[in-house]
């Protein structure tokens, strides 16, 4: 008798705890509006160079190395570090600061963001990496006319603003484009 109590009690919390668990047609309902309110959302990975932060979306990175020696590579454009082998690939090594014409007398890279866009792998130096975000989309304004022409957008959805770098023409390097001379 105590035992048939207790398996009545058991499965009576187990029933309990089902219905609280198990969501409802209201629910998946309520959910799909929220998610629809809030629209679509953008993953980025963020970073940091010279203390202000720049993203690329999560799409482009393939992973995050730490600062190595790289292989320098005469006559390349004076943003190009160098090449490194990356499980058995060459990888150019593009110093993001010099890239963008930012002030290379802070601190030094502290990791290599490695990206794939338009068929081509390419590492990146940044400072520190600040993680993946999610943003929504509606947060991205266009840069002004005066910004970087590698800017994609400014994320503004967050306390200070976060620019997003467009890849595609970070490393778009047109013949002519560059003096092929020896690096200084």
């Amino acid at each position: 008798m105590k035992k048939q109590k207790l398996n009545n009690l058991h499965n009576d919390a187990a029933a309990s705890h089902q219905e609280t668990v198990a969501p409802t047609e209201g629910n998946y309902a309520e959910s799909l509006e929220r998610n629809s309110l809030e629209g679509e959302k953008l993953h980025i990975v963020s970073f940091y160079l010279n203390g202000d932060e720049y993203a690329f979306e999560v799409t482009d990175a393939v992973e995050v190395l730490r600062s190595r020696q790289v292989t320098e590579v005469p006559r390349t454009p004076w943003f190009i570090s160098g090449i490194l082998s990356v499980r058995g690939e060459m990888v150019p090594v593009i110093d993001l600061k010099k890239r963008l014409g930012l002030a290379t007398d802070g601190p030094a890279a502290g990791r290599i963001l490695i990206t794939a866009a338009d068929d081509l792998k390419a590492g990146f130096t940044v400072d520190r990496l600040a993680g993946v975000k999610e943003v929504p989309v509606k947060s991205v304004e266009a840069p002004d006319e005066k910004g970087s022409r590698f800017l994609r957008g400014v994320i503004r959805a967050f306390e200070a603003p976060i620019l997003l770098l467009n890849i595609s023409l970070l490393t778009d390097m047109p013949p002519g484009s560059f003096p092929k001379t020896e690096r200084a």
